[in-house]
C-alpha cells in the first residue's frame, strides 16, 4: 500500500505503531491514537505491516477518509517489530517519534503529555506508564505489560523519542523470530540504552498512559519465555544494566535464591542432607509472592513455579555462558 500524500506543516510529532496479524486490536490502537486531545495538526499516524496478508492494510485504507491526523499504512516483509518501527521513523516527518504497540490503547491525554517534557532539548528519550487493560481480569495464564516508573528494559509499548537521538545511534535490530506473535524481543531495551550511553537524557511521564491488552498464553509459554535468553547479552553490551539486577549477578531475589537451593543440592548429595536446607529462603520467597491464593494453595507456590524458575535459570545460564557473562 502507498503512502497517502500528505501536505501542509509537518507535524511535531509521527506516532509509529508496528503491526502483524491481529487486525481487531490494531484497530482499537489506531483509533485510540486518532483521538487524542491534541490539535490534530501536530502529530500524524504511520502503522508499517509486515503481515503475510492485506487485512491491516486494508483496515487501515477504511479509517484514513475518517482520521482527524494524517494517517498513513506502510508495508514491509517480517523481521521484527524493531525495523517497522524503523522504517515508521524514516518516513515520519515529526522531530519527535511516539512508538506504541499494536495491542495497545492510548489513553486521550497520552501524546500531549507525553510530548510536554521534551521541551528539555537534552531529552532524548521518555517513557510513558503501561498499564493492562482493566477491563479483563489477570491470570496465572495471561500475559500484559506494567510499567509505573522509568524501567531498565523501556518496553516500546509506550516510548517516546527525540527523532535526532534515534537516528544517531542506528535504530532497532531485527527480531531472532520475525512471524512470531511474541517476538524474541530486547531490541528495545538495546536501542535505548544506546541512546543513553550517547549522552541523551532519559525520562518517565505518568501521565502518558497507554493500556496494554491481556493476553491468553499457553502452559509452554508461562513455563518458557525465551526472552531471558537475551539478557544477558544486553548485560554485556551495557555493562550499566547489572545496577538494575539483584546484587548484579541475578535477574532478582527470586533467582539468587533459586541458585542457593541449587548450590545446596549438590552439597546434600556431595556432604550431608542437612545442605538441603538452602532452599528455605525460595520456599519462603515464593510462597510470599503477591496473590489471592490463601493457605494450601499459597503453600504450593515454590512447587509450582520452580520448573518457571528453573526454565529462567537455564536460559539465563545458557545466555551467561554465549556472552561471557555471570548473570543467573
Amino acid at each position: 500500500m502507498e503512502p497517502t500524500p500528505v501536505s501542509g506543516e509537518d507535524p511535531r510529532v509521527s506516532v509509529v505503531i508496528p503491526a502483524y496479524r491481529r487486525a481487531d486490536l490494531l484497530e482499537l490502537a489506531v483509533r485510540s491514537v486518532l483521538g487524542q486531545d491534541l490539535d490534530p495538526r501536530q502529530y500524524e499516524v504511520l502503522v508499517v505491516d509486515s503481515s503475510p496478508d492485506d487485512l491491516n492494510v486494508r483496515l487501515v485504507a477504511s479509517m484514513q477518509s475518517g482520521a482527524r491526523c494524517a494517517l498513513r499504512c506502510l508495508t514491509k516483509k517480517a523481521e521484527g517489530p524493531g525495523p517497522s518501527r524503523n522504517l515508521g521513523v524514516r518516513e515520519a516527518r515529526g522531530r519527535l517519534i511516539a512508538f506504541i504497540d499494536s495491542d495497545c490503547v492510548a489513553d486521550p491525554g497520552w501524546l500531549r503529555a507525553g510530548l510536554a517534557p521534551f521541551d528539555d532539548p537534552k531529552l532524548g528519550l521518555l517513557q510513558g506508564r503501561t498499564l493492562p487493560d482493566p477491563a479483563v481480569p489477570m491470570t496465572s495464564m495471561s500475559r500484559s505489560m506494567r510499567v509505573e516508573r522509568e524501567s531498565m528494559f523501556y518496553e516500546t509499548a509506550n516510548m517516546f523519542y527525540r527523532k535526532d537521538a534515534f537516528e544517531a545511534t542506528g535504530g532497532f535490530i531485527a527480531d531472532a523470530t520475525p512471524n512470531a506473535l511474541t517476538p524474541f524481543g530486547a531490541e528495545d531495551t538495546e536501542l535505548a540504552w544506546h541512546v543513553k550511553a550517547a549522552g541523551w537524557k532519559s525520562g518517565f511521564e505518568a501521565g502518558a498512559l497507554v493500556y496494554h491488552a491481556v493476553l491468553p498464553i499457553t502452559p509452554r509459554q508461562w513455563l518458557v519465555d525465551n526472552r531471558f535468553l537475551a539478557i544477558p547479552r544486553l548485560a554485556a553490551i551495557h555493562p550499566q544494566l547489572r545496577d538494575h539486577f539483584y546484587t548484579r549477578h541475578f535477574f532478582d531475589d527470586a533467582q539468587a535464591w533459586l541458585t542457593l537451593g541449587l548450590v545446596g543440592t549438590v552439597a546434600a548429595v556431595a556432604l550431608s542432607p542437612w545442605a538441603l536446607l538452602a532452599w528455605l529462603p525460595y520456599g519462603v520467597r515464593r510462597a510470599s509472592d503477591p496473590t489471592k491464593a490463601r493457605g494450601i494453595l499459597r503453600l504450593a507456590r515454590p512447587v509450582l513455579y520452580l520448573p518457571r524458575d528453573l526454565a529462567r535459570f537455564a536460559l539465563l545460564l545458557v545466555g551467561s555462558v554465549r556472552y561471557g557473562i555471570v548473570l543467573l
